[in-house]
């Protein structure tokens, strides 16, 4: 008898605590959908105070190889053409004296796989306030020599280079 009073007593604790647990995973989950508003708010002035990685570059230059960078690992892999091609745009148009370490620098701040207009939009307003009209021509063909640079422009690359070439020069 005291055996079955005990096993009755383990079970009413266990479904006492599952009954516990769940109640208070739906509280969180109401306070977390509640706040939800807040939470991104915060996330703003979070950023807006300290600003995202890619808002706080200074150097055009890095800026165009990071968009280099970005535009052909958007949609695959960087190729050895690829990035021959955007070594040699930073050595030539941009005049960088060490590519290679520019292009490692440049290469931290770009994802696999990420948008490229994400980034874009980021470092836009500096290229917009640094460089001539010559020069924003000159890198908006640059980003057309690297997307050309493996079997041709893809069509997503063809038109984030026109979005952006249309924020660029606004």
């Amino acid at each position: 008898m005291h055996i079955i009073v005990g096993v009755l007593a383990v079970a009413a604790a266990i479904i006492f605590f599952v009954v516990r647990a769940h109640g208070a995973y739906g509280a969180a989950k109401e306070l977390n959908r509640d706040t939800q508003g807040l939470q991104r708010r915060a996330k703003s002035s979070f950023r807006q105070f300290f600003g995202t990685r890619l808002s706080r570059v200074n150097d055009p230059q890095l800026a165009a190889t990071i968009l280099m960078i970005q535009l052909v690992r958007t949609g695959s892999p960087v190729t050895a053409q690829e990035k021959t091609t955007i070594l040699n745009c930073m050595a030539d148009p941009l005049g960088i004296e060490k590519p290679q370490t520019m292009f490692e620098k440049g290469w931290d701040y770009t994802e696999s796989r990420a948008f490229f207009s994400m980034v874009s939009d980021e470092l836009t307003p500096l290229l917009r306030e640094r460089l001539r009209e010559s020069e924003k021509n000159d890198l908006i063909d640059m980003l057309t020599k690297v997307a050309e640079a493996y079997n041709g422009a893809s069509d997503l690359q063809q038109s984030s280079i026109a979005r952006f070439r249309k924020r660029l020069l606004a």
